[in-house]
């Protein structure tokens, strides 16, 4: 089949499927002179470029949203921000990271949200609260730096670097 790639290129193309690895992208098979190789699309791209294949990405996963805040308020396992309006679930199965403020490092998976409240998978080990900032993003990564300290060694003294 042929497709037109997001420079407006006809390439020939063997399969386009839904990554489901990578919600939000399609996974070109392009077939060129050096052989078969994958490229990938993000839906949105896909379909401006080719509308008439969009019937070869039905069911394909939504990219996830990503978005950040400041806690207004947390419990057990849930965490609240009073200035968001999400929609329903938009960011189940996402991590959560508390990047700043009281609970800063950890870092949780998202099981359901509402307008304003995330649940996530189990239970802070310490509860965020107005001065923790968050961030809820598929690229949130557990960070090994929090709460370090650093110490250097001199000849005469042994400064503490935080």
């Amino acid at each position: 089949m042929k497709i037109i790639d997001i420079n407006g290129n006809n390439r020939d193309c063997s399969s386009v499927i839904p990554d489901f690895d990578w919600p939000g992208y399609v996974k070109a098979e392009i077939v060129d002179r050096s052989g078969i190789h994958s490229e990938w699309y993000t839906i949105d791209d896909f379909i401006k470029f080719n509308p008439s294949l969009k019937n070869l990405i039905k069911g394909a996963p939504k990219k996830k949203g990503e978005d950040l805040g400041v806690v207004t308020e947390s419990k057990n396992n849930t965490l609240t921000d009073k200035k968001k309006i999400w929609g329903k679930d938009i960011f189940a199965g996402t991590p959560i990271w508390i990047a700043r403020g009281r609970g800063e490092g950890q870092i949780r998976k998202v099981i359901s949200n509402n307008k304003n409240t995330v649940v996530v998978d189990k239970i802070w080990d310490v509860l965020p609260d107005k001065t923790s900032q968050y961030l809820i993003s598929p690229n949130a990564h557990s960070s090994k730096a929090v709460g370090n300290t650093l110490f250097v060694s001199t000849r005469s003294t042994r400064k503490m670097i935080e």
